[in-house]
């Protein structure tokens, strides 16, 4: 069971690399920025659950950290449609006004 965790917390971050390393669209990008921020808390979760105080509570943690993820990805839906009605083009390759 402890390898399990570590291992599916090591395979989403190595999904979230892949995604970041090897696309240009900005929706995908922040979707890979999303999984890595989970696996971090997947992570943050088993090492708190396994730590020295045992009748502490993991749930209030895993709340807020799915409040913050379900925020992020509510917050991302919203500039995508806001964005996309303007006519904005998501390849990150395209972004020349963020050059110096």
């Amino acid at each position: 069971m402890v390898s399990f965790i570590l291992v599916a917390a090591a395979a989403l971050l190595g999904i979230s690399l892949a995604g970041i390393i090897t696309d240009r669209h900005f929706v995908v990008i922040m979707l890979a920025i999303e999984l890595m921020l989970i696996s971090s808390s997947i992570l943050l979760v088993y090492f708190f659950a396994y730590s020295i105080a045992p009748d502490a509570s993991v749930v209030p943690m895993l709340v807020s950290i799915w409040s913050v993820a379900a925020v992020e990805v509510i917050t991302l839906i919203t500039f995508y449609v806001y964005m996309k009605s303007r006519g904005f083009d998501f390849d990150v390759t395209k972004l020349s006004k963020l050059r110096w």
